[in-house]
C-alpha cells in the first residue's frame, strides 16, 4: 500500500460533492478528507491506477490530481490527526 493525496475540482453538474465522498469511501477503505476537496488514501496500486479509478466518476470538465506522498507535514486538517498519523505509518 502507498499513501496518496487526491484533490479535485468538480465543475460540472455531476458528480456532486456527496457523490464524490461516497465514491471515495466505497473505493478506498483507509482514507480521510484532509481539506475540503483533498483526501488522503491508502491505495495498493500506482498513482496512474488510482487516477484511472477516480476518473470513472468525473465529468469532462472536472479536474483531478493524484500524488503519491512519501512524507507530509501539516498544521491542522479535517481528519483526526492521530488516526491519520497511525494510518500513514501503516501504509508507509
Amino acid at each position: 500500500m502507498a499513501n496518496f493525496v487526491i484533490t479535485y475540482d468538480l465543475n460540472g453538474p455531476r458528480p456532486s460533492h456527496k457523490e464524490m465522498d461516497d465514491f471515495l469511501k466505497a473505493t478506498v477503505a483507509n482514507r480521510g478528507r484532509i481539506l475540503e476537496t483533498a483526501w488522503w488514501v491508502d491505495y495498493p496500486g500506482t498513482a496512474a491506477q488510482l487516477r484511472d479509478r477516480v476518473k470513472t466518476i468525473l465529468g469532462q470538465e472536472d479536474l483531478l490530481l493524484v500524488i503519491e506522498a512519501k512524507s507530509a507535514a501539516w498544521t491542522s486538517l479535517l481528519v483526526d490527526e492521530k488516526s491519520l498519523i497511525a494510518a500513514w505509518k501503516t501504509a508507509a
